[in-house]
């Protein structure tokens, strides 16, 4: 009996393991989610006849395997946009397009792919692009469509007389300087780094990591898991997500309001206009310094607000 046993114990293992490689290595979300019940079917029916309570068992597999498999299926979301919280290997499918195409661009530029995205904001009226992609210009408006979600495609975008930047994609990776009058990215993953002046910047993603200078009028930011570091100016920000990460500084701000379920961070407050922080959650703590010229108006709902 006790053979037999070992035996089934070592099949279903070595089944679990294949299985659970698979579910790390792929880039889809469906199949994730269907390797780990195959992981828990596969337990039970190798298991069931040692086990007096197979419910027990169900709850105990879906314990052990669907968590560490749901942390799996969000890790490329993270390792993407919250890269310095996770040291987590991940192997891509994604095949990398570089730029072969060059087309000159007005004001206007709209990117809708279905892959990743990796832009560069250089100098110029150009953008450049893969030859898988395709393009189409209508008056001032160039709009960039097409592509693969097993593809990476990177793109350099021209910043001189750009006015509106639109960008939709599986996940976004945004690099440079620019001055505009509207900046917009909606993906999975959202990362963005540099010195950005934008009058409205909209974000709309899963993971979002933002991370250096941004001024404008209006940020508003929708999100599950956020992390923002850096510098930010804008008259009003609205931030509203899950779990949300702070280590930034709000210059001359007048208007900003945190909803999260977890809120925790640091804030500091500068500049000479009058400021009210709203922070709201279910928990978390959030260290305040207002080191600026004025005065400072905090109201906290559920989040601990620390004052230096």
């Amino acid at each position: 009996m006790n053979y037999v046993f070992e035996s089934n114990l070592l099949k279903a293992a070595l089944t679990v393991a294949v299985l659970g490689v698979l579910g790390w290595l792929t880039p889809f979300v469906p199949f994730k989610f269907i390797i780990t019940l195959a992981c828990v079917v596969v337990l039970a029916v190798h298991l069931k006849s040692y086990i007096k309570h197979i419910g027990g068992f169900i709850v105990l597999s879906i314990v052990i395997f669907l968590l560490p498999l749901t942390v799996n299926l969000y890790s490329r979301v993270i390792l993407q946009a919250l890269q310095n919280l996770t040291g987590w290997p991940f192997f891509s499918f994604e095949t990398e397009q570089r730029p072969t195409e060059k087309v000159q661009i007005k004001s206007l530029v709209s990117i809708d792919v279905n892959g990743s995205l990796e832009i560069f904001l250089i100098e110029g009226s150009s953008i450049e692009f893969p030859k898988d992609l395709k393009f189409s210009m209508n008056g001032d408006r160039f709009k960039l469509t097409g592509g693969e979600k097993a593809s990476k495609y990177i793109v350099r975008v021209g910043k001189e007389g750009l006015k509106s930047l639109q960008i939709s994609a599986v996940s976004i990776s945004l690099n440079g300087d620019c001055s505009l009058e509207e900046l917009q990215m909606k993906a999975a993953a959202v990362d963005a780094k540099g010195n950005i002046h934008s009058k409205r910047l909209l974000v709309n993603g899963t993971g979002v990591n933002i991370d250096g200078v941004f001024v404008g009028e209006k940020l508003q930011l929708d999100g599950t898991g956020i992390k923002l570091g850096g510098k930010y100016s804008f008259n009003e920000m609205k931030i509203d997500g899950t779990g949300i990460s702070l280590k930034i500084e709000l210059n001359d701000c007048e208007s900003v309001l945190i909803d999260g379920t977890g809120v925790n961070g640091n804030v500091d407050v500068t500049g000479n206009k009058p400021l009210k922080l709203v922070l709201n959650g279910t928990g978390g703590t959030v260290n305040v310094r207002n080191i600026s010229k004025t005065t400072l108006h905090v109201q906290s709902s559920n989040v601990k607000v620390l004052s230096e």
